[in-house]
C-alpha cells in the first residue's frame, strides 16, 4: 500500500510539473506575443503622431508663403522667411524619424517617397519667396498653383497612406495577441483538466485503498503520542516523588494533591465564574501540571527541608525560595520541550501556589485575582493535604479540624470560590482517603 502510494503521488506531482512547465511556457509566449504587441502599438502610435506633425507643418508652411506673397510690407518679408525655414527644418527632423520609426518595407519606400516629395516641395517653396520677393505677386502665385500645390498634395496623399498602413498593422497585431491568448487560455483549460483528472484518479486510488492503512497508522500515531504522553508525566511524577521523599514523605503527597487538584478544577468547571476558562486542555494540563508544585524545593538543603523543629527566620526566608526556584526550574527545563500553555501553568502552580487571597503570600505578594487560578486551586489542595499528612516537624491533623481551617481561611488564605467547591467535595475527598488507606 505504502509504495502505490508513494507511486500515486510520484504519478500526481510528475503530472502537475508537467502542467506547470506547459503553463509557464505559455505565459512566456503570451507575453512574448504582449511585448511584440505593444512594441507594435507604440511604432504605430509614434508613426500616426508623425504623419499628423508633418501634416501639420506642410499646412502651416503652405500657410506662411501665402502670406509671403501678399505681403506688401519689406520689413514683414524677414519673419515669415524665418517662419518658413523653421518649419521646413522642423518637417526634415520629422520625416526623419518617420522613416526610422517604420519597420514594414513597403512603409519604408513610402517614406522615401514622401521624403523625395519634400524636397521637391522645399525647392518649390524657395522659388516662390524669390518671386515674392522680386515683387513678382502674379508669378509666385501662379508657381504656388501650378507647381507647389501638387507637391503639398501629393506628399499629403502618400503620408494618409503611411498612416493607413500603420493603423492597419495595429489592428493585425491586436488581432494576432488575442488569437495567441485565446490558444494559450485553451490549452492551459485542458493541461489543468487533464491534471485534475489524474489528480481525482490518484486521489481515488488512494482512497479506495489506503483509507484503512491510513486508519492504522492513525490509530498507531495516538497510541504513540499517548505513549510519550505518558512518559513524560511518570517522569515528572518520579522527579516529583524524589524531592518530596527528601522530607521522609512516602511521595503520596503527589499522587493525592494531584488528585485534589484534578477534583476542584472539574467541580469548578461545571459551575463557577471561572468555567469559561477551565477548558478541556486547561483541566488537562494542570492536572500534569500539579506534581510540578514543589520542584523548587530541590534548591533547599536537606538541614532545612528536613529539620524537625520550627524553622529559625533566617531558615524560613531560604524555605519560601522554592516558589520562586520553581517558577525557573520550570521554564529553564520545559520551555523548549513541552506545549506553552502547559509550560505556563507549571511555572503559575510552582511559582504562585502559596500567594494568598489577602496578599500575605509569597513570593511576590499576589492578592485576588491577580493569583493564577492555577496556584489558587493548588494552595487549597496543598494545604489541606500538608494539614493531614505526618511529617517530620509535626503530626497529621484529622480529615474536620484540616476542613475547618480551609474554612476560617477563605478570603484570607484562600479563594472563597475554589475553597467552597473544596468544602462541597468534602464526600468524595473522605472516600478517597479511605480507599487509600487501607
Amino acid at each position: 500500500m505504502r509504495k502505490m502510494t508513494v507511486r500515486v503521488l510520484t504519478t500526481v506531482i510528475a503530472a502537475l510539473a508537467a502542467c506547470m512547465l506547459v503553463i509557464l511556457f505559455l505565459v512566456m509566449n503570451v507575453n512574448t506575443v504582449a511585448r511584440q504587441y505593444e512594441s507594435n502599438i507604440s511604432s504605430a502610435m509614434e508613426s500616426q503622431q508623425l504623419v499628423a506633425e508633418i501634416c501639420e507643418n506642410i499646412y502651416q508652411t503652405e500657410s506662411q508663403v501665402w502670406q509671403h506673397i501678399v505681403n506688401e510690407k519689406e520689413e514683414e518679408y524677414e519673419k515669415y522667411e524665418e517662419r518658413i525655414d523653421g518649419l521646413l527644418a522642423s518637417m526634415s527632423t520629422l520625416l526623419s524619424d518617420l522613416q526610422d520609426s517604420l519597420t514594414d518595407e513597403e512603409d519604408r519606400v513610402l517614406s522615401h517617397e514622401v521624403i523625395r516629395q519634400y524636397t521637391g516641395f522645399k525647392s518649390s517653396v524657395q522659388v516662390v519667396l524669390e518671386l515674392s520677393r522680386q515683387g513678382s505677386k502674379q508669378s509666385a502665385q501662379y508657381y504656388v498653383e501650378k507647381e507647389l500645390s501638387p507637391y503639398f498634395n501629393a506628399a499629403n496623399d502618400l503620408l494618409s497612406t503611411v498612416d493607413r498602413k500603420t493603423t492597419e498593422n495595429s489592428r493585425r497585431a491586436e488581432e494576432e495577441m488575442e488569437a495567441s491568448i485565446y490558444k494559450a487560455r485553451l490549452e492551459a483549460i485542458i493541461c489543468l483538466v487533464v491534471v485534475g483528472l489524474i489528480i481525482v484518479v490518484c486521489v481515488y486510488l488512494v482512497f479506495r485503498n489506503g483509507k484503512r492503512i491510513v486508519g492504522q497508522q492513525e490509530e498507531e500515531k495516538r497510541s504513540h503520542e499517548q505513549r510519550v504522553m505518558e512518559l513524560q508525566y511518570n517522569i515528572i511524577v518520579a522527579m516529583a516523588n524524589l524531592i518530596e521523599s527528601r522530607d521522609e514523605d512516602t511521595g503520596e503527597h503527589v499522587k493525592r494533591t494531584s488528585w485534589y487538584v484534578d477534583l476542584i478544577a472539574r467541580e469548578l468547571a461545571k459551575d463557577s465564574p471561572y468555567k469559561d476558562q477551565l477548558t478541556d486542555s486547561y483541566l488537562d494540563n494542570l492536572w500534569k501540571a500539579a506534581p510540578l508544585h514543589d520542584i523548587g524545593k530541590i534548591k533547599v538543603s536537606d538541614t532545612i527541608l528536613c529539620k524537625p523543629g520550627k524553622l529559625t527566620p533566617e531558615e524560613y526566608e531560604r524555605m519560601k525560595l522554592h516558589a520562586s526556584e520553581g517558577g525557573k526550574i520550570v521554564y529553564e527545563t520545559m520551555r523548549d520541550i513541552e506545549e506553552q500553555e502547559y509550560v505556563e501553568l507549571a511555572h503559575d502552580v510552582a511559582q504562585y501556589h502559596h500567594e494568598k487571597w489577602n496578599g500575605t503570600g509569597y513570593p511576590e505578594g499576589l492578592s485576588g485575582q491577580n493569583i493564577p487560578l492555577c496556584a489558587r486551586i493548588m494552595a487549597v489542595a496543598d494545604v489541606f493535604d500538608a494539614l493531614t499528612s505526618k511529617r517530620c516537624y509535626k503530626d497529621a491533623m484529622s480529615i474536620d479540624q484540616a476542613y475547618q481551617i480551609i474554612q476560617e481561611s477563605i478570603g484570607t488564605h484562600f479563594d472563597p470560590v475554589v475553597a467552597e467547591a473544596f468544602i462541597r467535595l468534602r464526600p468524595k475527598v473522605e472516600e478517597y482517603l479511605r480507599e487509600n488507606q487501607e
